[in-house]
């Protein structure tokens, strides 16, 4: 198993890789994980060298990726979306997919990560948005599974907000995806 940076060469098994991982009955053929990887290569908050793929013999066997984001006046970076196929799991390769893409937003002088997601993220150090005041949407829902990760910890009680993502993360109208 390898961890790769991103290359459009892969885009096609990326994009098999995610299907196979978030695909079911009810997923919907406008949006959907697959297609939202795609999607976010034409974003302009795109980061090649912060998107990273896991390989097993030249077969993408899990995906991860990093854009810009803004909380309020501070830049940082947006988690995800973050798969690995089935048959992967449990082996420690989004483990490894994230703490790749925390390391190279580290040594690029990101200041934070953030992400919407469960109790997965904790291990890593993310912890709630709430308690600073971090919001992503009018929904309940959505603010609850804010998670953030200072990268740079001397700026924890200067960020606070909105988090905006790059516009791929929202449709024709501005409505969070």
């Amino acid at each position: 198993m390898e961890i790769k940076t991103f290359e459009l060469s892969y885009l096609h098994s990326a994009k098999d890789a995610l299907k196979s991982i978030f695909y079911n009955e009810n997923s919907s053929d406008i949006f959907n994980e697959w297609e939202f990887a795609e999607n976010l290569l034409k974003s302009d908050g795109y980061l090649p060298e912060l998107c990273v793929i896991a390989v097993d013999e030249e077969n993408v066997v899990g995906y991860n990726a990093l854009t810009k984001a803004k909380i309020g006046s501070s830049f940082g970076l947006a988690l995800g979306p973050l798969g690995v196929r089935k048959e992967y799991q449990n082996k420690g390769i989004g483990s490894a997919l994230v703490r790749e893409c925390m390391k190279r937003a580290e040594k690029s002088g990101y200041a934070w990560i953030a992400l919407l997601g469960g109790n997965y993220y904790s291990r890593f150090g993310f912890e709630s948005g709430k308690q600073y005041g971090i919001t992503v949407s009018e929904n309940k829902f959505d603010n609850e599974h804010l998670q953030i990760l200072f990268l740079d910890r001397s700026i924890k009680d200067r960020v606070s907000g909105r988090l905006v993502y790059c516009d791929a993360f929202y449709d024709a109208d501005g409505n969070l995806l």
